[in-house]
């Protein structure tokens, strides 16, 4: 059970009311050094997806495979975006993903995030702090690779 008793947020909700553990090497980017990788899932993509979580990433962003996907379903929020990345400056669109983060304990999370879609990206999936993270709660618990979210 998460928390017992429950870490409550300063409105007195619990802090988090799922986890998911996480992996810290991703097989598909042997070069990358160790990350946070979660799953996430959305109802637009075959399967879930590892993402990478980035606090210093501005928005979601995925590789061009799932891009193509996204792109035929969705209307973008946004044309003709750059941004800058390790990568050099990549030209996008930004798009509205549902998206939902599956709890091995506790409840998933359903949620929107802003994704920035670019054919050029060739770099692993991303959730950034902009598009995603700054609208949920979360922490990680590095020695049991637990990662934990919950609603604001």
């Amino acid at each position: 059970m998460i928390g017992t008793p429950p870490l409550l947020g300063r409105d007195r909700t619990p802090f988090a009311t799922g986890l998911a553990y996480y992996v810290d090497i991703d097989k598909a980017y042997p070069n990358l050094d160790a990350r946070i990788l979660v799953r996430v899932a959305t109802s637009l993509l075959p399967e879930p997806v590892l993402v990478v979580v980035d606090t210093a990433a501005p928005w979601c962003i995925f590789e061009p495979e799932l891009g193509k996907i996204l792109r035929r379903t969705l209307t973008p929020i946004q044309g003709r975006v750059t941004l800058s990345t390790r990568l050099g400056l990549l030209h996008g669109a930004l798009y509205r993903v549902p998206l939902s983060f599956s709890a091995d304990e506790g409840e998933s999370l359903d949620l929107e995030a802003t994704v920035f879609l670019s054919p050029d990206w060739t770099g692993p999936n991303f959730i950034g702090y902009q598009g995603l993270l700054q609208r949920i709660r979360f922490a990680v618990d590095p020695d049991a690779n637990l990662f934990y979210f919950g609603q604001i």
